[in-house]
């Protein structure tokens, strides 16, 4: 997941996710914030959160990474932060340094066995 987009509150945030889910729970909403049962079932045996320090769903996916962690689910899960940098930062340019250094760690992960 790189800087996941767990849907917004208001207009300003996620304005898609409240014209489809209008009667939505907010960031506690089951579809945003799966419970733990759910997590503990996750498919996979590795997860890769990337969250950047100025973003401000930061504690939305942080809370992912520890709900997930403490879900029961037997896979390794791996938060990389970004510092000094916002949301989507490497749109701006993919060649900084700081979006090469994602993208590698991407593809590190990717090709791993």
């Amino acid at each position: 997941m790189v800087h996941p987009f767990f849907g917004g509150t208001s207009p300003e945030e996620d304005e898609m996710w409240l014209y489809m889910c209008p009667t939505n729970g907010g960031l506690q909403d089951p579809r945003l914030k799966p419970p733990a049962e759910d997590l503990a079932r996750l498919g996979c045996e590795r997860v890769l959160i990337f969250v950047a320090e100025k973003d401000f769903l930061k504690p939305v996916a942080m809370n992912y990474y520890e709900d997930l962690n403490k879900s029961g689910w037997k896979g390794a899960v791996e938060l990389v932060e970004t510092h000094s940098e916002g949301q989507s930062f490497y749109f701006d340019n993919l060649k900084c340094e700081k979006a090469v250094e994602l993208i590698n760690k991407f593809v590190s992960f990717i090709t791993q066995l």
